[in-house]
């Protein structure tokens, strides 16, 4: 990943995948910023518009956007995450 790509989390406070989102990006120290979209309905909007989803947790790394979750409750896709951040072994490229 460049180092000037911007990564932003749409999530909500309420949401348990955005907390396991966020618990997974701070682990590997990946600075991004949160955009809740329970206090910001044109962040909301825009992520629907983008992918035709209103769930979260997404992440946008540069204009890439990343589901940060599984559909129905399944497993974490933190293969998918690292491959869009460009974490190898554990550490950002």
């Amino acid at each position: 990943m460049a180092e000037n790509a911007q990564i932003q989390l749409y999530s909500a406070s309420w949401c348990p995948d955005c907390t396991r989102a966020i618990r997974f990006l701070d682990q590997h120290e990946v600075a991004y910023e949160k955009i809740d979209i329970s206090e910001d309905p044109d962040a909301a909007e825009l992520l629907e518009a983008k992918t035709g989803k209103k769930g979260i947790p997404f992440l946008v790394v540069g204009n890439q956007w990343v589901r940060a979750y599984t559909p129905g409750g399944g497993p974490f896709p933190a293969d998918e995450i690292c491959a869009a951040l460009g974490i190898v072994n554990g550490s950002v490229e």
